[in-house]
């Protein structure tokens, strides 16, 4: 008997999986090992009766993104015990994501709007063709019928990649600021509850400007302004941008970020709620980067590191000392 990730993976070779059935698919993949998910798929795309009706280039596409492969690091101890395991079958999924927002755009008072959950990710291309990654629980709307400008409003993380129109600005509203280019790309982060909205700029040139300042400030390449909504000024410091925009490439990646940060930040990342019982290691600094790992993947390297264990009800985890 088929299990439920197979029955939903086969709609998936398809393309006539729902969307929830996705974010189902994409939840049961996050909760089992690399190397039972890999033995399933293989056995599945094995069987002639499930794959006939794909042509054969499209097979061999999906065919080489099914690769797992893991890369121990056997130098380093278990306690402190390095790994990678890329399961490329991830970026085939969302791209699947991809393509259900891209395809179902809501409408909202004549606008566009793109809405991203918890635990998922989408990239949209804007009809002016500027491309938009949006990251895990962020809104995207598309001002439409401007003539003079292009606008965006943004609750949420994007990087942006805008298509160059020099009579035409591009704008990207969050509140009281405002981010303004002509051809550019830069990250933004809006989170909704945050007194802090953070621009990282990749490449270009950018204007910050709102109602509350006093001044335009302008950012260059590895420049990020850091705009407090209570004190109502901005701050401009030097930045690593392959750790600002390495979301956009599925690695959760961090640099010397305490643990209770990471644990929030995974909250969002996989779409689960995090409980942890080990106070005393919440604030210990860890940097190091997840690439592709799934849940469990990432949670039995903290076990190892730390010497705890944790339980995994429905989208629920609990994390114990042992």
């Amino acid at each position: 008997m088929k299990t439920f990730i197979i029955k939903l993976y086969i709609k998936f070779l398809y393309g006539n999986i729902s969307r929830d059935e996705f974010l189902e698919m994409r939840y049961e993949i996050n909760k089992t090992s690399d190397k039972e998910l890999s033995a399933l798929l293989e056995e599945e795309w094995n069987d002639d009766l499930n794959v006939n009706k794909i042509s054969e280039k499209d097979k061999a596409e999906i065919k080489k993104n099914l690769n797992f492969y893991i890369n121990y690091d056997t130098k380093r101890s278990n306690k402190k015990r390095y790994y990678q395991i890329a399961a490329v079958l991830i970026p085939c999924v969302v791209l699947l994501s991809v393509y259900l927002y891209t395809l179902q755009p809501q409408k909202e008072n004549g606008n566009f709007v793109v809405e991203v959950k918890a635990g998922e990710k989408a990239l949209v291309t804007l009809p002016d063709h500027s491309r938009v990654w949006l990251n895990s629980k962020t809104k995207l709307t598309y001002i439409n019928g401007l003539v003079n400008t292009r606008e965006v409003k943004l609750t949420g993380e994007a990087f942006f990649k805008v298509s160059k129109d020099k009579t035409h600005p591009f704008l990207v509203s969050m509140n009281n600021l405002h981010v303004e280019v002509l051809g550019t790309s830069f990250n933004v982060k809006a989170t909704p509850g945050s007194d802090l909205i953070e621009t990282s700029l990749v490449e270009g040139k950018v204007k910050l400007s709102g109602v509350n300042l006093s001044q335009d400030y302008y950012l260059k390449p590895n420049e990020k302004a850091i705009y407090s909504h209570s004190n109502k000024n901005i701050q401009i410091v030097s930045t690593d941008n392959e750790l600002e925009t390495a979301w956009k490439d599925n690695k959760l990646e961090f640099k010397s970020e305490s643990f209770k940060n990471i644990l929030t930040r995974m909250e969002d990342w996989y779409g689960v709620i995090i409980t942890c019982n080990c106070p005393k290691i919440e604030n210990d600094p860890i940097s190091g980067t997840f690439n592709n790992e799934q849940l469990t993947e990432v949670l039995d390297n903290f076990k190892i590191l730390y010497h705890i264990k944790y339980e995994i009800k429905d989208k629920n985890i609990i994390i114990t000392s042992k």
